[in-house]
């Protein structure tokens, strides 16, 4: 079976977006496209003194990440149709995107899950017969959470790409973070 990796960003190191209105996030982000109706919503900036990261974390917990063009080329490359990157804002002089992931694929074994995956980010079980995967996509089950191919890690490393982290979707991400652990588990990020 291949490597299946949560994607994560490094929020503490490099400045982060805050949403404004929690709510924006029901109903977007899902696997569908949003182009046309795309506004960027109201949002505030944390960690204001520190650089702007390649992958910039966007709502704790929210259904979708920023990257920068940067990034976004580097995916777009890998990704094709499977994403669809929405104008955010410019900020320090960094345009930022927002990764809206279309490819679905059902990854996980939500039988064999205990009762509490997915409430503290991660602690899924995933299905073993998984042989082929994409760049990046979702869940069905699990909509907040992108997941994603070691073609991601390797190309963020192969082009220096900050602020990525691909975490293990099977531990507890949400009781790792809390307790200072270190979340990322892909070589070289």
């Amino acid at each position: 079976m291949p490597n299946i990796w949560e994607v994560c960003s490094k929020a503490n190191n490099y400045l982060c977006v805050q949403q404004a209105d929690l709510r924006f996030f029901d109903g977007r982000f899902e696997g569908a496209k949003m182009a046309v109706d795309w506004i960027t919503p109201p949002f505030d900036l944390l960690n204001k003194s520190k650089k702007v990261a390649d992958f910039t974390s966007w709502q704790i917990g929210g259904r979708a990440f920023l990257v920068s063009r940067r990034a976004m080329d580097a995916i777009r490359e890998l990704c094709g149709d499977d994403v669809e990157f929405l104008p955010f804002a410019t900020v320090k002089r960094t345009e930022l995107f927002a990764v809206n992931v279309l490819r679905q694929m059902a990854i996980i074994d939500w039988p064999a899950c205990s009762a509490d995956a997915g409430i503290l980010r991660g602690g899924y079980a995933l299905r073993s017969d998984v042989d082929h995967l994409p760049v990046l996509f979702k869940d069905p089950g699990t909509p907040s959470t992108t997941f994603a191919s070691d073609e991601l890690g390797r190309i963020a490393v192969e082009r220096s790409l900050t602020g990525l982290q691909l975490a293990d979707p099977r531990k507890q991400l949400g009781r790792m973070i809390v307790r200072g652990e270190p979340i990322n588990e892909f070589p070289g990020l």
